[in-house]
């Protein structure tokens, strides 16, 4: 039995970090088909508290959470460029908590 390599972990990581985006993007589909195309009246959710945690990961799952509801109501806005511009900043939000994360947290057994 081989023992593991840099590689082996910079590849654990690599695969946690794609599980974490692959379970945001999931949700993100899953809450977005589930709810109807266009509300008459949207209801905009509380903003989260603005206090600064002191934790950076839970900076960053406040930022994530935030920006979910910014997505949402962008797709109810319907601007395509809005959805585009808030994805690419939850995609960059979801790497950055995903590196903060090993691969037991989310799921992946390590022996």
């Amino acid at each position: 039995m081989r023992n593991d390599t840099p590689e082996d972990a910079t590849s654990l990581e690599l695969l946690a970090e794609m599980r974490a985006m692959i379970d945001a993007a999931r949700q993100v589909i899953e809450v977005s088909q589930a709810a109807p195309d266009r509300p008459a009246a949207v209801a905009v959710p509380e903003p989260l508290s603005a206090e600064i945690p002191s934790e950076p990961s839970d900076l960053l799952g406040d930022i994530s959470d935030n920006l979910l509801v910014a997505y949402h109501l962008a797709k109810y806005d319907g601007d395509p460029l809005t959805v585009a511009l808030i994805e690419k900043v939850l995609f960059h939000v979801g790497r950055r908590l995903a590196r903060g994360m090993s691969p037991a947290d989310v799921g992946i057994p390590c022996h």
